[in-house]
Protein backbone atom coordinates (compact mmCIF):
# COMPACT_ATOMS: atom_id res chain seq x y z
CA UNK A 1 0.00 0.00 0.00
CA UNK A 2 1.34 3.25 -1.03
CA UNK A 3 0.20 6.29 0.46
CA UNK A 4 1.27 9.87 0.03
CA UNK A 5 0.89 13.11 2.28
CA UNK A 6 1.30 16.61 0.13
CA UNK A 7 0.48 20.11 1.20
CA UNK A 8 -2.98 21.02 0.36
CA UNK A 9 -3.95 24.04 -1.43
CA UNK A 10 -7.49 26.11 -2.01
CA UNK A 11 -8.20 23.77 -4.97
CA UNK A 12 -8.55 20.87 -2.17
CA UNK A 13 -11.09 22.65 -0.17
CA UNK A 14 -14.06 20.96 -1.45
CA UNK A 15 -12.83 17.56 -1.27
CA UNK A 16 -11.21 18.01 1.98
CA UNK A 17 -15.06 19.36 3.34
CA UNK A 18 -16.26 16.30 2.31
CA UNK A 19 -13.40 13.92 3.28
CA UNK A 20 -13.96 15.62 7.08
CA UNK A 21 -17.48 15.43 7.10
CA UNK A 22 -17.47 11.53 6.30
CA UNK A 23 -15.19 10.61 9.00
CA UNK A 24 -16.42 13.01 12.05
CA UNK A 25 -20.61 12.44 10.78
CA UNK A 26 -20.61 10.04 13.21
CA UNK A 27 -19.27 12.13 16.28
CA UNK A 28 -21.40 14.47 15.23
CA UNK A 29 -24.35 12.73 15.71
CA UNK A 30 -22.93 10.89 18.84
CA UNK A 31 -22.19 14.64 20.74
CA UNK A 32 -24.64 16.48 18.65
CA UNK A 33 -21.00 18.67 17.73
CA UNK A 34 -18.07 17.99 16.14
CA UNK A 35 -15.61 20.76 15.48
CA UNK A 36 -14.01 18.36 12.40
CA UNK A 37 -17.90 18.69 10.68
CA UNK A 38 -19.28 20.53 8.48
CA UNK A 39 -16.72 23.31 7.59
CA UNK A 40 -17.82 26.04 5.34
CA UNK A 41 -15.77 26.89 2.61
CA UNK A 42 -14.20 30.09 4.47
CA UNK A 43 -13.11 28.02 7.49
CA UNK A 44 -11.54 25.20 5.83
CA UNK A 45 -9.62 27.78 3.27
CA UNK A 46 -8.61 29.28 6.13
CA UNK A 47 -7.17 26.03 8.42
CA UNK A 48 -5.48 25.34 4.71
CA UNK A 49 -4.33 29.56 5.13
CA UNK A 50 -3.48 29.48 8.67
CA UNK A 51 -2.20 26.01 9.54
CA UNK A 52 0.15 23.46 8.51
CA UNK A 53 -2.25 21.00 6.33
CA UNK A 54 -1.75 17.76 4.18
CA UNK A 55 -3.77 15.50 2.57
CA UNK A 56 -3.68 12.02 2.60
CA UNK A 57 -3.59 10.57 -0.86
CA UNK A 58 -4.00 6.93 -1.53
CA UNK A 59 -4.65 5.36 -4.95
CA UNK A 60 -4.62 9.36 -6.24
CA UNK A 61 -7.40 9.93 -4.36
CA UNK A 62 -7.38 12.14 -1.10
CA UNK A 63 -8.85 9.49 1.57
CA UNK A 64 -7.61 12.04 4.82
CA UNK A 65 -5.91 15.00 5.88
CA UNK A 66 -3.87 16.37 8.65
CA UNK A 67 -4.01 19.69 10.56
CA UNK A 68 -1.31 21.07 12.10
CA UNK A 69 -0.82 23.90 14.75
CA UNK A 70 2.57 25.25 14.76
CA UNK A 71 2.90 26.97 18.49
CA UNK A 72 6.57 28.91 17.47
CA UNK A 73 8.04 27.23 20.12
CA UNK A 74 9.08 23.97 18.93
CA UNK A 75 6.05 21.98 20.00
CA UNK A 76 3.24 21.62 17.67
CA UNK A 77 -0.66 20.75 18.42
CA UNK A 78 -2.52 18.11 16.14
CA UNK A 79 -5.55 19.54 15.42
CA UNK A 80 -6.46 16.46 13.31
CA UNK A 81 -5.62 13.57 11.54
CA UNK A 82 -8.53 12.06 9.77
CA UNK A 83 -9.31 9.33 7.27
CA UNK A 84 -12.36 8.24 5.60
CA UNK A 85 -14.13 5.27 7.55
CA UNK A 86 -13.49 3.19 4.44
CA UNK A 87 -9.68 3.14 5.08
CA UNK A 88 -9.37 2.72 8.50
CA UNK A 89 -7.56 -0.23 9.93
CA UNK A 90 -4.95 -0.28 7.48
CA UNK A 91 -2.13 1.25 9.15
CA UNK A 92 -2.36 4.70 7.38
CA UNK A 93 -2.77 6.48 11.01
CA UNK A 94 0.70 4.99 12.20
CA UNK A 95 1.60 5.29 9.05
CA UNK A 96 0.24 9.70 9.13
CA UNK A 97 1.91 9.73 12.72
CA UNK A 98 5.84 8.68 11.54
CA UNK A 99 5.08 11.21 8.32
CA UNK A 100 4.81 14.03 10.46
CA UNK A 101 7.29 13.39 12.79
CA UNK A 102 9.37 13.11 10.63
CA UNK A 103 8.71 16.73 8.55
CA UNK A 104 9.04 18.40 11.73
CA UNK A 105 12.48 16.75 13.36
CA UNK A 106 13.11 19.92 15.49
CA UNK A 107 9.81 19.41 17.37
CA UNK A 108 10.24 19.21 21.23
CA UNK A 109 6.70 18.29 22.21
CA UNK A 110 3.35 17.25 19.95
CA UNK A 111 -0.08 17.30 22.03
CA UNK A 112 -3.55 16.82 20.27
CA UNK A 113 -7.21 16.38 21.86
CA UNK A 114 -9.84 13.14 21.50
CA UNK A 115 -13.30 12.76 23.12
CA UNK A 116 -12.53 10.74 26.69
CA UNK A 117 -14.16 7.96 25.54
CA UNK A 118 -12.56 7.01 22.17
CA UNK A 119 -11.86 3.98 23.53
CA UNK A 120 -10.03 3.42 20.30
CA UNK A 121 -8.36 6.44 19.30
CA UNK A 122 -6.57 6.10 22.99
CA UNK A 123 -5.02 2.98 22.40
CA UNK A 124 -4.10 4.31 18.65
CA UNK A 125 -2.24 7.55 20.57
CA UNK A 126 -0.70 5.51 22.96
CA UNK A 127 0.43 2.75 21.07
CA UNK A 128 2.08 5.95 18.98
CA UNK A 129 3.86 7.27 22.55
CA UNK A 130 1.00 9.65 23.45
CA UNK A 131 0.02 9.76 27.16
CA UNK A 132 -3.09 11.33 28.67
CA UNK A 133 -2.02 14.73 30.43
CA UNK A 134 -5.45 16.39 30.99
CA UNK A 135 -9.01 16.11 30.85
CA UNK A 136 -11.74 18.94 30.28
CA UNK A 137 -15.00 19.49 29.13
CA UNK A 138 -15.16 21.16 25.53
CA UNK A 139 -19.16 22.17 24.68
CA UNK A 140 -21.28 19.43 26.39
CA UNK A 141 -17.84 17.22 25.39
CA UNK A 142 -15.22 15.20 27.50
CA UNK A 143 -12.01 16.02 26.32
CA UNK A 144 -8.54 14.28 26.83
CA UNK A 145 -5.37 15.79 26.09
CA UNK A 146 -2.48 13.51 24.79
CA UNK A 147 1.10 14.55 24.72
CA UNK A 148 4.19 13.29 23.43
CA UNK A 149 7.47 14.20 24.46
CA UNK A 150 10.26 13.82 21.33
CA UNK A 151 13.81 12.84 22.11
CA UNK A 152 16.04 14.87 19.62
CA UNK A 153 18.94 12.56 20.28
CA UNK A 154 17.82 11.06 17.39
Amino acid sequence: MKIEFTKATIDDVDKLIDVQNQSFYADFVKYGECPGYNHSKESMTNIILNKITYKIIYNNQIIGDIIIRDNNDNTYFLGGICVIPDYENMGIGQETIKFIESQFPNATVWTLETPADKKRNHYFYKKMGYTIVKQYMVGSVKIVLFKKEMSLTK
